[in-house]
């Protein structure tokens, strides 16, 4: 019987700019929540979640999060109309400072909102370029990772498209999911053979993020131990 292959304990690195991740359906919001955690845990400062889609799932978060502390650093606040999605990200970033520095913001179907019926279509369009502009000031300011998501990839979102630095797709393969770099090299993490493990599981996520955690915590124990003199 083949020897079961461990989750390999990569993921993408997130540079400060806005990141448009693309996800496949079969893999849901998961691999978003991922990177999430991994850079909270990687990080000083809080996370925000801004909600445009309902695709917030705070219980999914807790299964995921390696300890519970860590979700003590994650704020999540959901819009439910256009103007209310507008008002959070114009809110979190005016309470954003230098004492608040944060490790990432996420704001998942940042598109969502403005494509209902509660407002017109040019004022939508407008709510919209808007709001991409509030997340951009967000990276270019603080200078952190803004990791967004899009409901559908048409005209619509081309500005969100464009104002992101890094566009990532994340695709379910049958040797597991696969994060690429659209614009620049390509790049394979998380990512593995052997069709013993359900690689799409939440279970494969979770390990992913506890081997994450563990490496998180070793090199924090590195550089408080500083350098070690030759003798």
């Amino acid at each position: 019987m083949p020897k079961t292959r461990r989750p390999t304990a990569d993921l993408p690195a997130l540079e400060p700019g806005v990141t448009l991740v693309d996800v496949d359906n079969d893999l849901g919001v998961t691999p978003v929540q991922a990177l999430l955690l991994d850079q909270v845990l990687g990080g000083d400062g809080r996370a925000y979640w801004v909600d445009g889609a309902n695709r917030a799932n705070t219980t999914r978060l807790r299964e995921l999060a390696p300890a519970d502390r860590v979700l003590d650093r994650i704020d999540v606040a959901r819009g439910f109309t256009a103007h209310q999605h507008t008002s959070l990200l114009d809110r979190l970033g005016g309470r954003l400072d230098s004492r608040n520095q944060p490790s990432v913001v996420v704001a998942a179907g940042l598109d969502g909102m403005y494509r209902g019926a509660d407002v017109e279509s040019e004022i939508a369009t407008q709510m919209f370029i808007r709001a991409i502009a509030s997340i951009a000031r967000i990276a270019r300011v603080h200078n952190v990772p803004v990791v967004v998501t899009q409901c559908h990839d048409d005209d619509f979102s081309r500005p969100l498209q464009r104002a992101a630095k890094t566009h990532l797709q994340c695709r379910a393969t049958p040797c597991g999911p696969r994060f690429e770099d659209t614009t620049g090299d390509v790049e394979t993490l998380v990512y593995h053979t052997g069709d013993s493990w359900m690689q799409t599981t939440l279970a494969y996520w979770q390990e992913v993020l506890e081997h994450r955690a563990r490496m998180h915590e070793a090199t924090t124990l590195e550089r408080a131990a500083g350098p070690v003199g030759v003798q």
